[in-house]
């Protein structure tokens, strides 16, 4: 399989950190791709040029982090690194999963706002962006109490999330009044799994 990502990217890290904790390294090919410069092969998967994209050994295309994950999932027996179908805990699993995703996204956005020319930055949006991460980050402990089959899941996706924070985020201060997330990043940041895929930076 061919998964086409950066090293910056967070939703691409989510992806590659999953891979590794499947044991699935092996078979994952990475290929680093640029995606604001459009590269063809890329494109060829994903027209909108956003990565992780995936190209499976049978050469089906898969792209968006959360549905890669579950392809990935489906490739080995059932862990509680992935919510099965049929539980009732899949609901908030994959709620969580959003949740965490809400928060790269206002990360993401932030870290592009930040890079615009000093006179053309928003401080509204900025703001806005900066108290969404925050108000999701003291919802978390909570969310994650609430799947204990899935612990690991909720860990994984959270200590990616506070990992891109990390990452560009430093001055956010994101660790004061939450020991609970500390704990959890803390921890997950010496799995082999997170070394391997460590921001260039980090």
């Amino acid at each position: 399989m061919q998964l086409y990502m950066s090293h910056t990217s967070p939703y691409a890290r989510k992806v590659r950190v999953f891979g590794l904790e499947l044991g699935l390294e092996a078979q994952l090919d990475e290929v680093p791709v640029d995606p604001t410069e459009d590269p063809e092969a890329l494109v060829a998967v994903n027209p909108v040029s956003k990565i992780p994209a995936l190209v499976t050994d049978d050469g089906m295309n898969i792209h968006d982090s959360r549905v890669i994950f579950a392809y990935l999932a489906s490739l080995v027996p059932p862990t509680d690194l992935y919510p099965q179908p049929a539980d009732p805990q899949r609901w908030p699993a994959m709620t969580l999963a959003a949740h965490c995703d809400a928060i790269l996204d206002a990360a993401v956005a932030w870290r592009l706002e930040q890079l615009r020319q000093p006179g053309e930055r928003s401080i509204f949006w900025q703001g806005r962006w900066k108290a969404q991460i925050e108000r999701a980050l003291d919802a978390l402990p909570d969310r994650i109490a609430a799947l204990p089959a899935y612990r690991p899941y909720a860990e994984l996706l959270t200590a990616v999330a506070i990992g891109y924070l990390e990452f560009r985020h430093k001055n956010l201060g994101w660790r004061g009044g939450r020991p609970a997330l500390a704990e959890i990043y803390d921890r997950w940041s010496k799995r082999p799994s997170f070394i391997a895929t460590r921001h260039p930076s980090a």
